[in-house]
């Protein structure tokens, strides 16, 4: 019964896990409208949004385990939005000048070779490779380093600083935990899931 039940759980579309991840995309939208139309006080009204997001992110895999909402979707909307929120706002950094550009090439990269992997897995090993703790701290401590350089402000330039060199800490670390698992996965039989606990770990 309890597996028929975790089984049904997995291929579940609308739950509040799942919508909260894509409730993390559409919270993008207005981070855009800020920066294209340059708002007073825009800045600090995308923060707000951001950190808006950054709780979903925490509430979704918290509720996806206690209402037991893991699913199969969740393990690819999860990073998903996590990526494209990321994305979206790197882009609209560099291009205002906020971040260097060879740090928005590091962190876009990483994110486009992750998903390509993640693709190629899923393809041909029939495996979703969900999101990592180590991937889930290297997009907080992205999104703090990129929130101390949105604010442009003196107070937090050093801060801005640390935050900046420990993600690419972060970032070189979780990539090497993703290459193990893709190389281990690569060595799997077809359709055996092996990388995610069956639990949303989402980045």
């Amino acid at each position: 019964m309890g597996t028929v039940l975790e089984e049904g759980a997995k291929d579940r579309i609308w739950t509040i896990s799942n919508l909260l991840s894509l409730s993390r995309i559409l919270l993008m939208i207005p981070v855009v409208y800020f920066y294209v139309e340059k708002i007073p006080y825009y800045r600090e009204w995308s923060l707000f949004v951001i950190l808006v997001a950054m709780i979903t992110d925490a509430l979704d895999g918290y509720i996806a385990r206690v209402r037991n909402e893991v699913s199969e979707l969740g393990k690819i909307i999860d990073p998903l939005a996590d990526k494209l929120g990321i994305g979206i706002v790197v882009v609209l950094m560099t291009v205002t000048g906020d971040i260097p550009f060879w740090y928005a090439a590091l962190i876009l990269g990483r994110d486009v070779l992750i998903f390509l992997g993640g693709l190629y897995i899923k393809i041909t090993r029939q495996i979703i490779l969900a999101s990592t703790m180590e991937g889930k701290v290297a997009v907080v401590v992205i999104a703090i380093a990129l929130a101390f350089y949105m604010l442009q402000n003196p107070m937090f330039v050093l801060l801005g600083e640390i935050a900046l060199w420990l993600s690419i800490l972060m970032i070189a670390y979780s990539s090497a935990v993703y290459l193990k698992r893709f190389i281990k996965a690569l060595r799997s039989d077809g359709g055996k899931k092996i990388a995610a606990k069956d639990t949303k770990m989402q980045e």
